[in-house]
């Protein structure tokens, strides 16, 4: 039974670029009937979909793929900026967007430079990324309810990227937060948090997907 539950652990991350892959389909299939914000979501796959095949590529040949984190943070979070400001459409956030963009990447840059080796987990680029995505996230809701008149949260394509992002980066910053104890426990307890890890990269890209098919519907 252990080893059944150690080779499923070993699987779930695999099983989670089938979500993604499905999620790039659609948009290069959806990308010229999509609006501004959701063309800029088939930008956002686009990137991320090459960074995340590299990425197992290097693991599954047992070689560290850590180094490819900063780049990870620094371009899905520029991307989602994008997302957000042509969602928004608010002076104030456009004009602040460049500014958040290039201290993020310059944060992220020093950090990397004063780390001792580009192979090592460093979770504050990571705590930092995810409470950036949930301060975008927060001010779509926050426009969702003051400005926006949907009658139908579960039909609203921009509702289920939100959606994703905020379970994806409330579920990592837990990991990034505690990693100092969670990623050196045990080599089971480290395989069982990048399963845990893996659904919630699922379940974003699932809703990445809902969203681009909805956009169509609407």
């Amino acid at each position: 039974m252990s080893f059944d539950i150690l080779t499923l652990q070993r699987a779930i991350p695999l099983m989670s670029l089938v979500p993604m892959l499905l999620a790039g389909l659609v948009a290069a299939q959806t990308y010229r009937q999509q609006p501004a914000n959701l063309r800029a979501v088939a930008w956002l796959l686009a990137f991320a979909i090459p960074l995340n095949l590299l990425a197992v590529v290097f693991a599954l040949q047992h070689r560290n793929n850590l180094f490819l984190m900063p780049i990870d943070l620094v371009g899905e979070f520029a991307l989602l900026a994008v997302i957000y400001a042509r969602t928004l459409q608010t002076p104030q956030f456009t004009r602040l967007l460049p500014l958040l963009i290039v201290g993020f990447a310059a944060y992220v840059s020093f950090d990397t430079w004063l780390g001792p080796d580009l192979a090592q987990f460093r979770p504050g680029p990571q705590v930092v990324g995810c409470l950036l995505d949930m301060l975008l996230v927060g001010l779509y809701y926050r426009k969702l309810l003051k400005e926006l008149h949907v009658t139908h949260l579960h039909r609203e394509p921009m509702f289920w990227v939100s959606a994703g992002l905020l379970v994806y980066a409330a579920g990592y910053l837990q990991i990034a937060l505690f990693s100092n104890f969670l990623l050196h426990y045990s080599q089971q307890f480290t395989l069982r948090i990048w399963a845990i890890n893996s659904l919630l990269f699922t379940a974003l890209y699932c809703c990445y997907t809902r969203a681009l098919w909805l956009s169509l519907r609407n």
